[in-house]
């Protein structure tokens, strides 16, 4: 009977970790979405809320009202067509399958998948520190040229990453009157003219004078964007050991990688942030990057 009371009283407690684990989960699933995407969104961290609200009346259901919550939370990020929220779906996605092994599977696996997922984190920290430290640097004042990386365009139309880059791109070009731009990118499916058309027109929009602005529109990758943008430097008399690059700041790491691969010394300018939920996920699709570039040089 004193076994049968202990395992009671075990039961119990696991089962008040895993309701309190539950409602928290679904706390900060409402906040991430009240705080890391458009404001015009924040009814649906009141419907995730309700949802916890459910979870603490009907106490049984708790496993599967949590999961429903999240997968609410998968669906709504792939309904968005940038990269960065379907890519930050993989959290609460992974966040389902523990759960579920947690619940369901025996000891061995538990062991297995959280080895797994323990050395997954790590790997990814290990990553990210340097990207990280990468978009935070100070850029070099007053450099003789900064190269602008392509993103992509809608018809005529920058998108959004290739807006925040330009952002970034005009505000040190303002600051320091005798930098030279070199705005890179080619013309790609979708596009009615070339990134570099595009990136042209709106620092001339934005008061850089044309004259300030060297135009390369042949390249299609970052590689490409470097090697031809050093040509474009030394066909107009200047030197590449004092370039600056302006690109999203979780993409400045591996930039300068490539930079300094081609024999050009660089430092960054980070371009404006998106909402947090679609950086967060640019910055894990820019670990797998980094990682391959680690491992296989490109």
């Amino acid at each position: 009977m004193e076994q049968t009371n202990q395992e009671k009283k075990t039961a119990k407690r696991s089962f008040t970790v895993w309701h309190a684990a539950g409602l928290l989960l679904i706390l900060c699933t409402a906040l991430a979405i009240w705080f890391g995407i458009h404001p015009r969104y924040r009814f649906l961290s009141v419907g995730i809320l309700l949802f916890g609200v459910l979870a603490a009346w009907k106490r049984n259901w708790m496993l599967w009202i949590v999961i429903a919550a999240e997968l609410i939370f998968v669906v709504f990020l792939w309904l968005f067509p940038q990269a960065g929220y379907k890519i930050a779906s993989l959290v609460p996605l992974a966040i389902i399958g523990m759960l579920l092994v947690f619940r369901f599977c025996k000891k061995p696996v538990k062991i297995i998948a959280s080895a797994l997922l323990g050395t997954a984190l790590c790997v990814l920290l290990i990553v990210e520190i340097p990207i990280l430290k990468a978009a935070s640097e100070q850029p070099e004042p007053d450099a003789d040229y900064i190269v602008v990386l392509g993103a992509a365009v809608y018809g005529e139309t920058p998108s959004i990453t290739l807006e925040h880059r330009l952002e970034g791109a005009a505000r040190y070009l303002t600051a320091n009157p005798r930098t030279k731009a070199v705005v890179s990118g080619g013309q790609g499916a979708g596009e009615d003219i070339s990134e570099a058309e595009c990136m042209h027109r709106y620092l001339v929009e934005h008061g850089i004078a044309p004259e300030r602005i060297l135009v390369e529109d042949r390249s299609t990758s970052t590689k490409e964007n470097l090697a031809f943008s050093k040509a474009v430097i030394r066909t107009d008399g200047g030197r590449t050991d004092r370039v600056v690059l302006v690109s999203s700041g979780y993409h400045l790491y591996r930039a300068k990688k490539m930079a300094s691969m081609l024999g050009m010394h660089a430092t960054g300018v980070a371009g404006s942030d998106g909402y947090p939920i679609y950086m967060f996920g640019m910055y894990l699709r820019e670990a797998a990057a980094v990682l391959k570039l680690w491992i296989f040089g490109i």
